[in-house]
């Protein structure tokens, strides 16, 4: 399991809150462990980004014949993720509750029939669990045992014939075993490397010159879908906001990552050599790193990042 990835079994109920046709819904309670938790109690992006996929599988496999379209030599791949943690402290071995609603959707926002058009699933996280005390000493307390919203997040799937021809890499026609799910569009299109660098007209760059680090991906960096897990990147992300954090002079050891979202356009692979390029942009206590990780060719970095994030923070 990478270091990225928490602890906890899922368990899930049948998907029947969900209007028939519209969209699938499950609900699950999985414990908090140690690792799940910060210093403050409160519960990590990343483990947020952690359990996203077991949460999003558990819905799309029990109503959706993914056997079939494998089969057929279709996938989906994460190309968007969005995940904000709360502000209040957690328990040890409280219950996180779960709801997954997963949207089979058009992607481009113009509709079927159209050059840009693309199919994928819009899938929708809310999560929630007791309040906790804060306190080192009674850290498996719980205040009560009503659950309180602690997180939300937003992955959007893509779907893809990895193997086909270039042209047809895309899937742009409805597909029978998604038949009984209506076609949503979304209301804006998917996010763009663009769209998750707008900021506000108070931010303003809080270090000189953009950061980078390089490195190569191992064997440690993957799953079992070949690639590097999706959770090694968001980690990445906050990393490089941190090391951007301190290099302002600010305080690292007070700084709270609330919001870390970022989209994705190739994968690396076990060997892959990679550099994370990171700015800070800051508006009082509140803090944007934009950060691409890319891909490095014969001539250095290529100059569009494979990966691109926002990380929100506060100091």
């Amino acid at each position: 399991m990478p270091a990225s990835q928490p602890s906890g079994h899922v368990t899930a109920t049948d998907p029947a809150a969900a209007a028939p046709g519209e969209s699938v819904t499950t609900q699950s309670r999985i414990p908090l462990e140690v690792p799940d938790l910060d210093a403050g109690f409160r519960i990590k992006v990343r483990s947020l980004v952690g359990w996203f996929a077991p949460l999003m599988y558990e819905g799309i496999s029990r109503s959706v014949d993914v056997g079939a379209m494998r089969g057929r030599g279709m996938a989906s791949v994460v190309s968007h993720l969005d995940f904000r943690r709360g502000g209040a402290p957690a328990a040890v071995a409280a219950p996180l509750h779960t709801a997954v609603e997963t949207r089979h959707a058009e992607l481009s926002g113009e509709g079927l029939g159209r050059p840009t058009s693309r199919l994928g699933f819009d899938i929708r996280y809310a999560f929630s669990t007791p309040l906790g005390t804060g306190d080192p000493r009674r850290y498996r307390e719980q205040l009560s045992e009503e659950p309180r919203p602690c997180g939300e997040g937003r992955v959007v799937l893509t779907l893809v014939r990895p193997f086909g021809p270039v042209a047809e890499r895309l899937v742009r026609e409805p597909q029978p075993e998604l038949a009984h799910l209506r076609l949503h569009v979304l209301k804006e299109p998917h996010p763009t490397v663009e769209s998750l660098s707008e900021t506000g007209p108070g931010f303003a760059e809080a270090v000189a010159e953009p950061v980078e680090v390089r490195g190569t991906y191992g064997l440690q960096h993957t799953d079992v879908n070949q690639f590097v897990f999706t959770g090694e990147y968001t980690a990445a992300m906050e990393d490089m906001a941190t090391r951007l954090v301190a290099e302002a002079g600010m305080s690292a050891a007070g700084h709270s990552v609330d919001r870390v979202a970022a989209v994705f356009k190739a994968p690396f692979a076990a060997g892959d050599p990679y550099a994370v390029r990171g700015r800070l942009l800051r508006d009082g206590d509140r803090t944007v790193a934009l950060v691409g990780i890319h891909s490095i060719g014969p001539n250095g970095p290529r100059l569009r990042p494979a990966v691109f994030g926002r990380v929100e923070g506060t100091c």
